[in-house]
């Protein structure tokens, strides 16, 4: 029965964080967290409304939980990135597992490149870029970074 209940509150955040109504949208996150709480998806799903809210720090916690928790999904680790980005955690960032592929990734290797030339490691961002221009990756906000190093 709580397992169901867990799912229905998760839906009704879902619904309610497509609307913009981010408030409430935590709370049904919340009640579905304390009745499944080993479930990964329900502190993806609060991260990301956090996110959206612009409450990064309480993003970048749930968001790091889920992958804890084992949540495989690429999302996650970049939101997570953007996340500590925001709230100027830039090593930390370094530390973060890449997503596996695709435009997630090459958004996180950005986010990370940045987050290596804020923290003043210009050998690991010049690394980043290599990495990216090599895969056929190019954009002006890779030039500028390239550019900064």
């Amino acid at each position: 029965m709580s397992k169901e209940m867990a799912y229905y509150y998760n839906q009704k955040a879902n619904t309610m964080l497509e609307k913009g109504n981010y408030l409430n949208a935590v709370s049904y996150y919340k009640k579905a967290i304390s009745l499944l709480p080993e479930d990964p998806m329900f502190y993806h799903n609060i991260g990301v409304c956090y996110m959206l809210s612009e409450d990064y720090e309480e993003a970048s916690i749930f968001l790091e939980t889920a992958l804890e928790k084992g949540i495989e999904l690429d999302e996650t680790k970049l939101y997570l990135a953007h996340s500590l980005y925001e709230i100027e955690k830039y090593e930390h960032i370094l530390s973060l597992k890449e997503p596996k592929n695709g435009q997630n990734k090459i958004n996180f290797l950005i986010i990370k490149s940045k987050a290596a030339l804020k923290s003043g490691n210009n050998e690991e961002a010049k690394k980043i870029v290599n990495h990216l221009k090599m895969a056929g990756y190019d954009s002006q906000e890779l030039e500028l970074i390239e550019k900064m190093i």
